[in-house]
């Protein structure tokens, strides 16, 4: 039984290479797959709970804790972090701090600059000059200082106060009942990472300085023991504990979740805090947001999947219906003689198995090494991520599944020719009414899942909801790309049996033999396996590789263009949330001069002034009023082309005469969605509430889209959680906002936006004598590579906080090194590859097969005295016009299928369309490539088929039995 099975793989040892080939590359990619999700899953899960979502994920705890309590109240602080974070190792920090004092040098009737004492964690500061303070008293060189408490002072204070070791002490006077007091400095401090989320405890954010109602410095670095004591006025502890995250995984996230939720009430209950104790952490926020983001990465990748599934498993039929056909007298003379067709097909399923079993194993061992170089691939690499793949169930499980899946698909067609009759000299003809209704049934499917995949663009993609309203994956959602890409491959490729019919004709009209023997092969030659049909229902020669390449192309074709449109639509994302290079959300700097200083900043080209404020509408819609200094403002406008240009906008906005005079309704232009919502056309006038009365407008241009606008907060760049740290599990941070900002109707309360010239609006409100409106956020152009120049200028100052600042460059950057969003697309030129590779197998073994089933024809030929050159001339123009073909089938369905199915599949990590809508790209270069690594093998092939040599009569010989 062994040798004989050994006997029969050595006979068809070329064909079962292949065969294991095809079970070997689809098994260890399916598995490489299966360890990347997860890898990548757990993996951008923990650097975001790390880096940048740290500050919500961590656990704040306030409370007034009595004298001598400190020590319980810190035992109660851990024990609580610890029960909110599921048992995690936790660490934990404390501020302890005073109440405010007054800096000396105010004037009477002048409010004093004001300061705090604070007890630090000092490994999370640097001592840059003088010395630490000390927990006693000291006293100056003539004594004055006596009883001096000893300080340090913020790096950014000192420099203001002009203050530092060896200045004469300083008396400050307590800002509520307590006494004066007067500290020495010893020395000067810096943070050692003011993003560290442990500056949230202190009010100034570790800036050193602030500038709000009063000028706040400090806090002023003491020994813990000066707190304790009764010579400062005590103003509570805070407490920050963080979890080490090294080791959680996503399957650990509902456990998590749960604990966090109930952590911080069942905290506050604990007698040991003290009085008016609190207790907050936005890590269920956080994790919601990246379950959101995992599904949506997931969903990607399995989409990818099922189309290399489809092509592999058809690849593998190709091979194993080639197989039972070199195959099917052998089959014969076995049942002629009494064989069992059960015995047959359990040599067959014994020989599928072999190439199974290497292919389980080896696989698994695989994945490691190949998740780490996709890893190190493409949108992935730029984040520096680190996966930690291990071969586990889950990997072993996908390995064993496909490679038995695939031995199943090797062995079907020996299964269907065992349970049949004997088998004809020609193929039977199937009727016309089936295969009609086959194709029929497949577009249906197909469409039915594209219109449900359609319409979800309001934002879920291949995610639903299911009864209970959870977020998960529709798997017919999923496999809408995959059975649009099968119907249209098929539906395309039913233009061979004319297009052959035509090169026949063509061909046969011409005196050269090579051509009218491949004109006949391919329009009337049948071929058992082939998946087509011609006219009267009989193979078609050739369309099984051809259906292989067209498949693989259009494959590439998709996973180019879905990696180029996902990097421009980080781009564009990041265009729309800032509207400028660097924007300013709000700041304390005087009204007065805020135009000045924004003007003078470092790098700044440009500073525009605007005003945002809400419009109501019919039906509890509310529109976006944006009033912008357009003049200003519109030259470093980011918008995109189809969005509305920016000269086209300023063109819009520019007052004519009648407006300038007052005589007209000033111009205004608005979105589409403002149109619908509003029940306006261009040309028609709108009032716009402005303070106490309104102002008539009219609509000059509507346009898609008008950037930091949109149903959301993170549109306008408000309380986005990014600037939390949440930014690449965020919505906001994967640049969504909301729903699509150019439909309405995606979002029941959004009524669209309307841009103003702010200048204009300001003087028809001062011709009427009403208040101008004031600039809530101003819009800055910088120079060419000077935008960071300008945020760190603004983020220096006191009166601007730095999460007010938005700047162009730093979202995109947020934007491309999210884990989750690069994971998938590192894995789609992967796919792509291995389809390449699949295709080329199949074409081989097709085109092999197909020459040596035609030996006997070629030999007679030579025989009657037709030259080697016309044969391979033969040869070249039949695989050459199918190669052809295929390329140019593939190429066009590509494009088709990408433009139609990309801009569905393509979601932010809050699993949302993004904003503005996906601008589908196809790179020329990336398709030249594509094209040429797809063509490459086949090429070889054809040409080593064409000059292939043999000899004639031993084929004769061999034909005839002698």
């Amino acid at each position: 039984m062994t040798g004989f099975v050994l006997l029969r793989v050595r006979a068809h040892r070329l064909l079962l290479a292949a065969a294991l080939l095809a079970v070997l590359l689809t098994t260890a990619v399916l598995a490489t797959l299966t360890a990347f999700s997860g890898a990548i899953g757990d993996a951008s899960l923990r650097h975001t709970l790390r880096t940048r979502s740290a500050d919500p994920a961590a656990l704040v705890v306030r409370s007034q804790v009595p004298p001598g309590e400190g020590e319980s109240a810190e035992r109660a602080v851990r024990e609580g972090a610890r029960r909110t974070f599921d048992g995690l190792p936790v660490r934990l920090n404390s501020l302890v701090r005073s109440g405010t004092y007054a800096l000396p040098g105010a004037h009477r009737g002048e409010q004093p600059d004001l300061t705090r004492f604070a007890s630090l964690d000092r490994s999370r500061i640097r001592l840059t000059k003088g010395s630490w303070p000390s927990g006693g008293t000291a006293a100056g060189a003539a004594g004055s200082a006596r009883g001096a408490i000893e300080v340090a002072l913020p790096e950014t204070a000192a420099a203001k106060l002009g203050l530092g070791p060896g200045s004469p002490p300083l008396p400050l006077t307590d800002r509520l009942s307590g006494p004066k007091v007067t500290v020495r400095v010893t020395g000067v401090y810096r943070p050692a990472d003011p993003a560290d989320p442990y500056w949230r405890l202190d009010e100034l954010g570790g800036r050193g300085m602030r500038m709000g109602v009063f000028m706040t410095y400090g806090p002023l670095l003491v020994d813990r023991s000066v707190l304790a004591g009764k010579r400062v006025t005590a103003d509570g502890t805070q407490w920050l504990a963080t979890a080490d995250f090294r080791t959680v995984t996503t399957d650990r996230v509902d456990a998590l979740r749960a604990a966090a939720a109930k952590g911080p009430d069942a905290l506050v209950e604990n007698p040991d805090l003290g009085g008016s104790p609190s207790a907050t952490t936005a890590l269920p926020d956080v994790l919601d947001r990246a379950e959101r983001a995992l599904l949506v990465s997931r969903s990607t990748l399995l989409i990818v999947a099922l189309q290399l599934i489809m092509l592999s498993a058809y690849a593998l039929l190709l091979v194993a219906r080639l197989l039972s056909a070199e195959r099917g007298g052998e089959t014969e003379l076995l049942l002629a003689r009494g064989g069992a067709r059960g015995r047959i097909a359990w040599l067959a399923a014994v020989e599928a198995l072999l190439l199974a079993l290497p292919a389980a194993v080896l696989a698994p061992l695989l994945a490691g090494p190949l998740t780490g170089l996709l890893a190190g691939q493409g949108p992935l690499a730029r984040t520096g991520l680190q996966l930690q793949v291990t071969a586990g169930g889950a990997v072993w499980s996908a390995a064993a599944v496909t490679a038995l899946s695939c031995a199943l698909a090797v062995v079907a067609p020996v299964l269907s020719a065992t349970a049949g009759v004997r088998r004809s000299v020609r193929a039977r003809a199937l009727p016309t009414p089936l295969r009609a209704g086959a194709d029929v049934g497949l577009l249906v499917i197909a469409a039915v899942a594209y219109w449900q995949l359609d319409s979800r663009t309001s934002g879920s993609g291949a995610l639903s909801d299911d009864r209970s309203g959870k977020l998960g994956i529709d798997l017919l959602l999923v496999a809408a790309p995959a059975l649009a890409l099968l119907a249209g491959t098929v539906v395309t490729l039913r233009l061979l049996p004319p297009v052959a019919k035509v090169a026949e004709r063509r061909a046969a009209k011409g005196r050269g033999l090579p051509g009218a023997l491949a004109g006949w092969h391919l329009s009337r030659r049948p071929s058992p396996s082939s998946p087509l049909r011609s006219s009267r229902g009989y193979p078609i020669s050739g369309a099984g590789p051809v259906l292989l390449l067209v498949l693989a192309v259009a494959m590439g074709m998709l996973a180019i263009g879905q990696g180029a449109s996902w990097d421009r639509s980080q781009e564009d994302q990041a265009d729309f949330r800032a509207g400028a290079d660097v924007r300013v959300l709000g700041s304390r700097v005087p009204e007065s001069a805020q135009g000045k200083v924004f003007a003078a900043l470092p790098g700044v080209r440009e500073a525009a002034p605007a005003a945002r404020f809400p419009m109501d509408l019919s039906d509890n819609r509310q529109a976006t009023v944006l009033a912008l200094d357009t003049a200003r403002a519109a030259p470093g406008m980011l918008t995109r082309e189809d969005s509305g240009d920016r000269a086209e906008i300023a063109k819009a906005m520019a007052p004519n005469k009648a407006s300038r005079e007052g005589s007209s309704p000033l111009r205004a232009v608005v979105t589409d969605a403002f149109l619908r919502a509003a029940g306006a056309k261009v040309g028609a006038s709108v009032d716009v509430p402005t303070g106490s009365g309104t102002l008539e407008v009219r609509v000059v241009k509507a346009v898609r889209e008008l950037p930091t606008t949109g149903p959301s907060d993170d549109a306008s760049g408000g309380p986005a959680e990014g600037s939390a740290g949440g930014a690449s599990l965020s919505s906001g941070s994967s640049g969504s906002s909301g729903s699509s900002g150019s439909s309405g109707s995606s979002d029941g309360g959004y009524g669209g936006s309307v841009l103003l010239d702010l200048a204009a609006v300001n003087a028809r409100l001062a011709a009427a004598d009403e208040e101008p409106l004031p600039p809530s956020e101003w819009w800055l152009t910088s120079r060419p590579g000077a935008a960071a120049e300008t945020a760190a200028a603004l983020r220096a100052r006191p009166d601007i906080d730095p999460e007010q600042v938005l700047v162009r460059d730093e979202i995109a950057r947020e934007l491309r090194d999210d884990p989750l969003g690069a994971g998938p697309q590192s894995a789609l030129l992967a796919v792509a590859a291995a389809a390449a590779a699949l295709a080329a197998v199949g074409f081989a073994v097709s085109a092999a097969g197909s020459l040596r089933e035609r030996s006997a024809e070629f030999a007679v030929l030579r025989a009657l005295g037709a030259p080697r050159r016309q044969l391979a001339r033969l040869i070249a123009a039949e695989q050459g016009f199918l190669l052809g073909l295929a390329l140019l089938v593939g190429l066009g369905l590509g494009a088709v299928l990408t433009r139609a199915v990309v801009p569905l599949i393509v979601l932010t990590g809050g699993a949302t369309q993004p904003v503005p809508t996906v601008l589908v790209r196809l790179p020329v270069a990336h398709m030249a490539a594509l094209l040429t690594g797809v063509a490459a093998v086949p090429l070889l092939i054809i040409t080593a088929l064409s000059l292939r040599r043999g000899d004639p009569k031993v084929t004769l010989r061999h034909e005839g039995g002698n």
